[in-house]
C-alpha cells in the first residue's frame, strides 16, 4: 500500500527534502525471508506461519494477557497502531527458550518502530486488500535529530474501504517514537499512537438452525444495517529504558493502552435455515464503553561468563492496573429476516442502560535464571509470585459485587541439550495465570469477564539444522486450562477443563539460492472434560477449534536472489471446525492459496516496490466459526496492488 511521488510534489518541508536518502526501509520488507521458524511472524502488513496474535495453539494470547513489547510485560487491550510497531513474533517451543518468564500458551512479542541511521521517508499507496476493497495509504519517516544519539520516527495512515461481506470501513492511524541513545549501551524510547475506527457497520453473524452450515451466500452483498456503525478509538503510549546500572543492566517499560467505544453494534441472525430464512434477528447496541490498562515491568539483569558457562540472573517486578466500563447494552429484536438479500430496518428507539465497572490489579515479582554451555546444553528457570485482585461493581443494586483475591506461585523450567552436530532436544513445563475470555455478544451476561485462570503446559521436541540455512523443528505440547463458554441457558461460565494436545512441525530457511520456504503443520486434539460433558450439556470438542492447520510460504527471487523480481506463494489448509456446543455441526475443511510478486526498482532517488497479490486465488468458499458458534464467510478472490517508495 505504499505509493510514491517526488518530495517536492508532496510539499514536504525543505528540512526533510534536503536530508540524505537512506537504505530501503518498507520496500525491503519480506516476511518469508525474515522468519526464523513457522510459528508466526508479522512484518508490516504481511504475515506467515501457523499462529498469529489471535490464535496460538488453540488460544488467544492477547486476550490471555501473554504479550510483550520490546521484550517487556505489556497488558494489551486492543489493536496497536501500525505506525509504532514493525510487527510481532510468536514465541513458542524453542523460540521461547532464553526468554524470561514465558507464558504457558505462548507469547506475542511486539517490536517498536525506531529511527536508525540516516533519514528515510516511505510512501505507500494500495488499491484493494485481503479483507476489503478500496484505497488506502500511509506516510512514514525516520529522522535523526542529533546523529545516532537522538532521532524520531512515525507517520500516518488511512483507508476507506468496502468490506467483502458488505458495509463501509474507515480508519486512520498515527504514531511516533522518539529514541535517545546517549551511549552505545543506553536506550530510551518514548512512543505514542492511535487507531481511529469510523463507520464500519456491524458484520452479520449467522447461527445455523440445524446441523448444516448456512447456505452459500453471495459474497460482497451488503446485508448489514446502515445504522450499526462502529465509532471507536484505540490508543497506546509509553516508555522503554535500557541502561547499565552499576554491574547490572536495567530494563524497564511503562505502557498505557486502551480503547473507547462511542458506538458499537453486533448483528446476530439466529435459526438460519437452508432456504435462507432467519428465525430471529437481533442487533446488540452498545456504546460509551472504555477499557484501559497501565502496565509495565522493571528488571535488573546480571550476566557473567565463567568456566565456559554463560549465566544470567533477572529480578523482575511487573504489574498492571486495568479499569473497564461495560454493560448497559440493549438487545433490539428485529424479528424474522432473510439472508437472501438486504433486509434494511429503521433504527429502533432505545436508550442504553447504566454501566458496570470492572477493576483488576495485579503485581508479580520473580526471579529468572539461565545457564548456557554453548553447543552443549541450556537451562532456563523462573519462579514468580503474583497477587491478583478483581472487583466488579454492577449498576444493578440487586446483584452482589464480587471481589476476587488470589496469591499464586507461577513457574517454568525449560532446557535443551545438543545430541549431535546440528541436532538438539528441547523440553519445558510451566504453570501460569491468564485472563479468561470476555463473555461474547450472544451471552445473556454479555461482556462480563471471569477472574483469571490457571494454565499448565508441557512441551518437548527436536530442532535440527539441516544445513547452515535450513532448520527443521518437530515437537509436541499439552496445555490445560479451565473452559468457559455458553451453557444451555446462554450464560457464559466455566463448563469444565480444556486440554489441548498437539504436534507441531516447522521447516524454514533457504532451500536454494534465492528460494526461501516457511512451512509448518499443527495437529491438535482439543478435548473438554467435566460436569457439563458428563451431563451431555455440551460435546467434548470446543466450539470453533480446528484439528489441523498447515501452511506453506515459498518466496523465489531469480538470479540467486539478485533479480529485481520475486514471486511468492502462500497456502493455508485447515481441517473442519466444530460449529456448535453439541458437536453436531462443523464448518468444512478448506484450502486457500495466495499468489504474489515483487518488482524492485530505483527512480527519482528512491527505492521502489511494486507488489501485486492475488488473495484466495481459486475463490475458495469457507466459513470461520467463533467460540460461541457464530458463522462468517471468508473473503472471496481479491487482487491488491501496492506501491512503495523509500526516499
Amino acid at each position: 500500500m505504499r505509493s510514491s511521488m517526488q518530495l517536492a510534489g508532496l510539499g514536504i518541508p525543505a528540512l526533510l527534502a534536503s536530508c540524505v536518502p537512506a537504505l530501503a526501509q518498507r520496500a525491503g520488507e519480506n516476511v518469508a525471508t525474515q522468519s526464523s521458524d513457522a510459528f508466526g511472524r508479522s512484518v508490516g502488513q504481511d504475515k506467515t506461519g501457523l499462529y498469529s496474535s489471535d490464535e496460538v495453539r488453540g488460544f488467544n494470547p492477547v486476550d490471555a494477557g501473554n504479550v510483550r513489547l520490546e521484550g517487556l510485560y505489556f497488558d494489551q487491550v486492543d489493536r496497536l497502531s501500525p505506525r509504532i510497531t514493525d510487527g510481532n513474533t510468536i514465541r513458542v517451543g524453542p523460540a521461547s527458550q532464553r526468554y524470561p518468564f514465558p507464558a504457558p500458551t505462548g507469547l506475542v512479542d511486539y517490536s517498536l518502530t525506531q529511527p536508525h541511521g540516516a533519514a528515510s521517508y516511505s510512501f505507500n499507496l494500495e488499491d484493494g486488500g485481503s479483507n476489503s476493497m478500496g484505497i488506502g495509504g500511509s506516510f512514514e519517516f525516520k529522522q535523526p535529530l542529533d546523529g545516532e544519539r537522538l532521532g524520531v520516527s512515525g507517520g500516518a495512515g488511512w483507508r476507506n474501504g468496502h468490506r467483502f461481506e458488505g458495509g463501509e470501513t474507515k480508519y486512520r492511524t498515527v504514531g511516533a517514537t522518539l529514541a535517545w541513545r546517549p551511549a552505545s549501551d543506553v536506550q530510551v524510547l518514548l512512543f505514542g499512537g492511535a487507531f481511529y475506527f469510523r463507520s464500519d457497520e456491524a458484520r452479520p453473524t449467522y447461527y445455523p438452525a440445524g446441523t448444516e452450515p448456512p447456505p452459500r451466500l453471495a459474497r460482497g452483498q451488503d446485508l448489514s444495517q446502515p445504522w450499526t456503525g462502529r465509532n471507536a478509538t484505540n490508543w497506546a503510549y509509553g516508555a522503554v529504558v535500557k541502561a547499565p546500572l552499576g554491574g547490572l543492566k536495567l530494563e524497564a517499560g511503562l505502557f498505557y493502552n486502551g480503547r473507547t467505544q462511542d458506538t458499537i453494534f453486533s448483528d446476530l441472525l439466529f435459526g438460519v435455515g437452508q432456504d435462507g430464512s432467519v428465525a430471529s434477528r437481533r442487533i446488540i447496541a452498545d456504546g460509551n464503553n472504555r477499557d484501559a490498562s497501565l502496565s509495565g515491568e522493571v528488571r535488573l539483569v546480571r550476566q557473567w561468563h565463567a568456566g565456559g558457562l554463560d549465566q544470567r540472573l533477572i529480578a523482575s517486578l511487573r504489574g498492571r492496573s486495568r479499569d473497564r466500563r461495560f454493560g448497559g447494552s440493549r438487545s433490539l429484536a428485529l424479528g424474522p429476516s432473510t439472508i437472501l438479500g438486504p433486509d434494511v430496518r429503521p433504527e429502533p428507539a432505545y436508550v442504553l442502560g447504566p454501566k458496570n465497572f470492572d477493576d483488576v490489579r495485579q503485581l508479580t515479582y520473580g526471579l529468572s535464571y539461565s545457564l548456557v554451555a554453548e553447543h552443549r546444553f541450556a537451562i532456563d528457570a523462573s519462579l514468580s509470585q503474583t497477587r491478583y485482585r478483581k472487583a466488579l461493581d454492577y449498576a444493578d443494586p440487586a446483584l452482589a459485587d464480587p471481589v476476587t483475591r488470589e496469591t499464586a506461585e507461577l513457574w517454568n523450567v525449560t532446557g535443551s541439550v545438543h545430541l549431535a552436530r546440528g541436532l538438539a532436544f528441547f523440553a519445558g513445563a510451566s504453570h501460569g495465570m491468564e485472563e479468561a475470555l470476555v463473555a461474547p455478544d450472544v451471552a445473556v451476561n454479555r461482556a462480563e469477564a471471569p477472574p483469571a485462570v490457571h494454565t499448565r503446559q508441557i512441551e518437548a521436541g527436536l530442532k535440527y539444522s539441516i544445513n547452515a540455512h535450513l532448520t527443521l523443528i518437530a515437537g509436541g505440547f499439552s496445555i490445560t486450562k479451565p473452559y468457559y463458554n455458553l451453557d444451555p441457558a446462554q450464560r457464559y461460565r466455566q463448563l469444565g477443563t480444556l486440554r489441548n494436545k498437539g504436534l507441531e512441525l516447522s521447516l524454514t530457511g533457504r532451500i536454494a539460492p534465492g528460494l526461501t520456504v516457511v512451512g509448518g503443520t499443527m495437529l491438535l486434539d482439543p478435548r473438554i472434560s467435566g460436569e457439563a460433558v458428563d451431563q451431555a450439556l455440551i460435546g467434548p470438542r470446543p466450539v470453533g477449534q480446528i484439528r489441523r492447520r498447515s501452511v506453506l510460504s515459498l518466496d523465489w527471487r531469480p538470479q540467486a536472489g539478485s533479480s529485481p523480481f520475486s514471486f511468492d506463494l502462500a497456502i493455508e489448509s485447515l481441517s473442519s471446525r466444530t460449529g456448535n456446543a453439541a458437536n453436531t455441526l462443523a464448518a468444512p475443511a478448506r484450502t486457500v492459496v495466495n499468489l504474489g510478486a515483487r518488482y524492485r526498482f530505483k527512480a527519482a532517488g528512491a527505492d521502489w516496490l511494486l507488489r501485486p497479490v492475488l488473495y484466495n486465488a481459486f475463490d475458495t468458499y469457507g466459513w470461520n466459526v467463533s467460540s460461541s458458534g457464530g458463522f462468517t464467510y471468508i473473503p472471496p478472490r481479491a487482487l491488491t496492488l501496492q506501491l512503495v517508495a523509500d526516499f
